[in-house]
């Protein structure tokens, strides 16, 4: 640009950023920055749809995005907490914590034990440090912990509350408590069995 064309903009209080490239050519990019209500002014049309692909996009590419979103979406516990259930008797905390490790940093991980046993009652809770984490892990909702197909939900979903994108193995998993440490898987099998037999049948175990 010759200096005579920059001293008429600038004569007009249009303020050039500095590329340092000799020969930059008007137009090539945006002479002022944008304002924040100006910015809002250009989304204000937007779709919540196409906002949201935009911000997972800059969150895909720019590290400094994902740190603003956490800034917002990390106070909120309830989307960090994972309930587990299904636990094998033999899985501590400190392994509950080193395989949930593997997806994200962690604040809190344990292992619900008896207060008169102190034996395990084969579920637990992980809070991750960040949003993501619990988004990672809940990938793939069921997994296999200690030789134990486990299942894995936001705590907060509570025990109705169901994944959509669980296998049909998980949707047809239940929860059992209270279950004698020494029963066997045998009788366990056989008590339930009734139900798929009669639809209702009943039993002691």
């Amino acid at each position: 640009m010759d200096s005579a064309k920059k001293h008429k903009l600038d004569e007009n209080g249009v303020a050039l950023p500095d590329h340092g490239v000799p020969g930059d050519v008007i137009g090539s990019a945006p002479p002022v920055s944008l304002l924040p209500p100006e910015v809002r002014k250009i989304l204000d049309n937007f779709s919540k749809d196409q906002l949201v692909e935009i911000v997972q996009d800059a969150m895909l590419r720019h590290p400094d995005i994902l740190t603003s979103v956490r800034s917002v979406a990390d106070p909120d516990t309830t989307q960090r907490k994972l309930f587990i259930r299904g636990l094998g008797w033999d899985t501590t905390t400190d392994g509950l914590r080193s395989l949930f490790s593997t997806y994200d940093e962690i604040d809190e991980a344990v292992v619900i034990l008896d207060k008169n046993t102190g034996k395990s009652k084969g579920y637990g809770f992980v809070t991750f440090r960040h949003v993501e984490g619990a988004v990672l892990a809940l990938r793939e909702p069921s997994k296999k912990i200690d030789g134990r197909v486990t299942v894995t939900r936001l705590a907060a979903a509570g025990n109705a509350g169901s994944n959509v994108n669980s296998s049909d193995v998980v949707n047809r998993k239940i929860y059992v408590g209270n279950v004698p440490i020494d029963i066997s898987s045998d009788k366990l099998l056989s008590h339930f069995s009734l139900y798929w037999r009669d639809r209702g049948g009943s039993s002691g175990i």
